[in-house]
């Protein structure tokens, strides 16, 4: 491909130029110096300009290169029956159809960390590519007291190897990410993945995953330590739930509508003087009645014999 020496899609990234420049020969029946040479070449780039976009896992390289020569022994064989075109095309369909069999790699899981399950293919560049990940995670801030014990855990989440060597470093009085600044801490051989840390210090913890020459992946733990008790912590939540739970047991008092009562015995009242005046005006009229009745009578009694 000399000719076109920028180009590097999947069809010509397996198998050495002579191979391609001898395809090309026993298709066209031509040498190296006849246009039709460089048409033949030209037409292989073109019908595999679309897989350029391919990506597979780092572990399926060699499936890919079997697909890609499977493809080119299929031109080779069809050579003279049908028009190469044609034929290109078909040995690119076969390509896909094959490479949609394979299993889907794992993504890259941000933010830090060198990821080799995730390293892929690219059939553009014809180049293995890794996560773009900065191998230091960012400082993880953590708040405890001198008097407590806390337990530091070095997962990642993606998939690392078991029996991975585990580091644990420390920097006292430091938020730092300073390698050189770290001095060794002895961990559990029996759990390697976590620290157990009794009566801690300011400082910053490290973890390393991976031999020091090599690491995977570094992450960064902040203690700030506060010189209070854990057990005074625990009292002041203790106190501090109770007063709100009384709160929220006390039966809370209905709301009275003071106006509207207001109003109402106040018209109740009004009813019951109007009721009163009633009552009063008629025993003043009976009375009145009475003691006029009762002068009658005595004044018919006085004219009498």
């Amino acid at each position: 491909m000399s000719c076109l020496p920028e180009v590097h899609p999947c069809l010509l990234c397996f198998g050495p130029p002579l191979q391609r420049a001898r395809l090309c020969r026993d298709i066209t029946g031509a040498f190296a110096d006849n246009p039709k040479q460089k048409e033949c070449h030209e037409a292989l780039v073109e019908a595999a300009q679309p897989l350029a976009s391919v990506t597979v896992g780092s572990g399926q390289r060699e499936e890919l290169r079997e697909i890609i020569m499977d493809a080119m022994i299929f031109l080779e064989e069809q050579r003279g029956k049908k028009p190469l075109n044609e034929t290109l095309q078909e040995a690119v369909n076969t390509i896909w159809t094959k490479l949609n069999q394979l299993g889907e790699v794992p993504a890259c899981i941000p933010p830090c960390g060198f990821q080799p399950a995730a390293r892929v293919f690219q059939c553009a560049t014809c180049s293995l590519v890794d996560c773009q990940f900065a191998l230091d995670c960012p400082v993880q801030d953590l708040w405890t007291y001198t008097d407590e014990t806390i337990v530091l855990r070095c997962n990642v989440p993606f998939h690392v190897p078991s029996s991975l060597p585990v580091t644990w470093m420390f920097a006292p009085n430091l938020r730092t990410q300073d390698m050189t600044l770290f001095k060794e801490l002895k961990g559990n051989p029996e759990k390697p993945f976590s620290l157990t840390i009794e009566e801690p210090a300011p400082g910053t913890v490290a973890c390393c995953l991976g031999e020091p020459s090599k690491p995977i992946i570094r992450k960064f733990f902040y203690l700030n330590v506060s010189e209070g008790s854990v057990e005074e912590e625990k009292g002041l939540q203790a106190v501090f739930s109770t007063v709100l739970h009384g709160r929220h047991d006390k039966t809370p008092v209905p709301h009275t509508p003071t106006m509207g009562l207001a109003l109402a015995v106040g018209s109740m009242a009004f009813i019951l003087l109007l009721i009163a005046i009633w009552q009063c005006l008629c025993v003043h009229q009976t009375c009145h009645r009475c003691g006029h009745q009762d002068t009658q009578e005595d004044s018919e009694s006085s004219d009498s014999p």
